[in-house]
């Protein structure tokens, strides 16, 4: 505000009047002569609202123009959340027509943002954490630019490892009750006295799993004569599961 009033004095020659309300801060001009020049000024830059610019106004035009008005989209109505919790950037707008001036701008750009209406008023928001950077760094916020950056590489990372531990607790699960399933097959087999009915490079899969339990299907394979590779092993150890269950749903209905 306190920059905006030392323009407004610098381009007009009038020092606006300072009313402060709980959350804004409107600046008054008073002198019709000031009131016209800011207003032509405006639309030679913006356009005139009622009357639509073919081509579009200077603003949109120039690249040094785009930007800054981005920057001061974002300095009047703009909000951006904790980028630890989550990615947010959002401009609130009494007027439709300039939401969507901001869309064209930033699309423009290549950025692609959501619009939506909210107690009256258009919201256009970011939620991409490259796109926010990409508007932080065309805003000329350089040092948030870095700092966002650095927060967003680092919880990506964080993310990364937590994929990572959870898929390995996963797949370290999923071997161990495949291990588990296979042992209660292998000793029913033994109870049933039904494992020497197996092919015999079944009956050696089945004693090497019954006498490595902890063993991985590659380390299994290691064991065997001549040695099988992990596809191989697990290939062999389906046919026992496989072999093992027919087997013994005849023994249960003799």
């Amino acid at each position: 505000a306190a920059r905006l009033a030392g323009l407004l004095e610098d381009h007009y020659g009038e020092q606006p009047i300072w009313q402060a309300g709980r959350e804004l801060v409107s600046l008054t001009v008073k002198k019709p002569a000031t009131i016209k020049a800011i207003t032509d000024h405006l639309k030679a830059v913006f356009g005139d609202p009622l009357k639509p610019e073919r081509p579009d106004p200077i603003a949109l035009q120039e690249t040094c123009c785009k930007q800054a008005m981005l920057r001061a989209f974002f300095l009047a109505c703009g909000s951006m959340s904790e980028p630890t919790s989550a990615y947010h950037l959002e401009l609130t707008f009494r007027r439709p027509k300039a939401a969507a001036m901001t869309e064209k701008l930033l699309q423009g750009f290549d950025i692609r943002p959501g619009r939506i209406q909210r107690h009256g008023h258009d919201v256009v928001y970011l939620k991409d954490g490259q796109y926010v950077a990409d508007f932080l760094l065309l805003s000329g916020a350089h040092r948030s630019f870095m700092t966002f950056e650095s927060l967003r590489v680092e919880k990506e990372m964080r993310n990364s490892v937590n994929r990572v531990v959870n898929c390995d607790s996963a797949n370290t699960q999923r071997i161990a009750d495949t291990a588990a399933r296979q042992l209660n097959l292998i000793r029913r087999l033994e109870e049933a006295h039904a494992l020497a009915l197996l092919p015999e490079d079944l009956q050696v899969a089945a004693r090497t799993r019954l006498e490595n339990p902890d063993l991985s299907l590659r380390e299994l394979g290691e064991t065997m004569n001549p040695p099988l590779g992990k596809s191989g092993m697990n290939h062999r150890l389906k046919r026992l599961e496989k072999t093992a269950t027919e087997l013994l749903a005849e023994r249960s209905v003799q």
